[in-house]
């Protein structure tokens, strides 16, 4: 696929507004967009991955975060409250004072009215229940067709899932403790 000219954070398309649910593999169970924050109804991005909106913000501020990025912040039980929206109100604040106006913010949790511009939330399933959005890497392109209702990972899942049951099922410490309780 290749990557569209996405939207722009200052000049959202005036006759969007409100919200829409997108299904996908990126979100089996649907998750909320907030249609003013986008221009462009079909594009791609590469995935930048934080496990908190403090990490975010570190990487904005240090210029890691590029136009066209897609910022991840997936809640996987570090952040404090996946629930409070504040942290993402500042992602977009920070994006908007350092002139990245088309990244998109995508998230499991919850997005506030005072979020602006480019936001996906409500991810389902959340990365705390093992959904899709707890596997994605930094560099995987994201697939988002806001007037199709789409957003999906161009990526394998289902291999990175099992990759990392089968690596906690063969952790070296048990198969150490194992090889001693059966000498005995």
């Amino acid at each position: 696929m290749t990557v569209l000219t996405t939207f722009d954070r200052s000049a959202a398309a005036p006759h969007q507004s409100g919200f829409a649910i997108l299904h996908g593999t990126f979100a089996p169970d649907g998750c909320v967009v907030s249609l003013g924050g986008f221009e462009t109804q079909i594009f791609d991005g590469p995935a930048r991955v934080f496990s908190t909106s403090g990490d975010a913000l570190e990487a904005i501020a240090k210029g890691r975060i590029r136009e066209c990025d897609i910022l991840i912040i997936r809640h996987d039980g570090r952040d404090a409250n996946p629930l409070a929206s504040e942290g993402l109100a500042e992602v977009t604040a920070a994006l908007d004072n350092y002139g990245l106006e088309r990244v998109t913010v995508i998230t499991d949790g919850r997005i506030g009215a005072t979020a602006g511009g480019a936001v996906i939330g409500n991810v389902a399933p959340s990365a705390a229940a093992g959904g899709p959005i707890a596997y994605v890497n930094d560099d995987d392109m994201i697939h988002i067709d806001i007037a199709g209702r789409r957003i999906d990972i161009l990526a394998d899942i289902d291999i990175r899932r099992g990759a990392k049951r089968k690596k906690a099922a063969f952790a070296p410490g048990e198969r150490y403790a194992a090889m001693f309780s059966a000498a005995e």
